[in-house]
């Protein structure tokens, strides 16, 4: 499920390959809300800020907390959809979701996955605004230890030039790895950072697909 709208046009072509024989049911936490109520969840300044993609393929900032009752209410309709676990395409922190099925976060699977495998090695992070940049690195030094560089550039609006540029820029302060931390990063997008940095690029949608495909195939 996705905390923006459903479908994902632009990230099930990329995870359904790393999902093998397993189908998959969309649900959305604001398909149900008119455009007016979307606005009325931009957050307020110095409030925590999500982003995602609407159905119309503009993006809306998002209020976290506010997010909360929403992403429940979506978790919900998926599992009554007769999803046998969910996947929330979000790397916010949305804590204690509850539901009768396994629920698996892009923030504790992607982000465990990326900082294990960057191990002692310079990490830099993209993100898709500003206002999430000192979040995001409280984030990452609080929940894994570490100190990250940080780039910002919209997944949804940025062209290939901007996103290289943000890439050169983390590459300027000598990361070894980019981690592309929002779902809306495609892997495409992450062999232009790759090119344009010199540095290994991971994406939290593809590394969060594969986590989870690797916990329902054990559960």
């Amino acid at each position: 499920m996705t905390i923006g709208q459903a479908p994902r046009v632009d990230v099930v072509p990329d995870i359904e390959p790393l999902l093998p024989g397993i189908r998959i049911v969309e649900r959305g936490a604001l398909d149900e809300l008119t455009p007016a109520e979307i606005a009325e969840l931009t957050p307020a300044e110095g409030r925590a800020a999500l982003v995602s993609r609407l159905r119309d393929g503009s993006s809306a900032v998002l209020d976290e907390e506010r997010m909360l009752p929403l992403v429940q209410r979506a978790v919900d309709a998926v599992v009554a959809d007769g999803a046998g676990a969910v996947l929330v395409l979000c790397t916010g922190h949305l804590p204690e979701l509850r539901s009768p099925v396994p629920v698996y976060t892009a923030e504790r699977l992607a982000r465990g996955a990326a900082a294990t495998l960057v191990g002692e090695d310079r990490l830099g992070v993209l993100v898709p605004t500003l206002r999430q940049v000192d979040d995001i690195a409280a984030r990452w030094r609080h929940d894994l230890g570490r100190r990250v560089s940080i780039g910002a550039v919209d997944p949804y609006t940025a062209d290939d030039a901007e996103l290289a540029s943000a890439a050169r820029g983390l590459a300027a302060e000598g990361v070894d790895w980019i981690f592309l931390d929002c779902i809306g990063y495609s892997e495409r997008m992450a062999s232009i950072v790759q090119d344009a940095s010199g540095a290994r690029a991971l994406t939290a949608r593809g590394l969060a697909a594969r986590m989870a495909a690797a916990a329902v195939a054990t559960a």
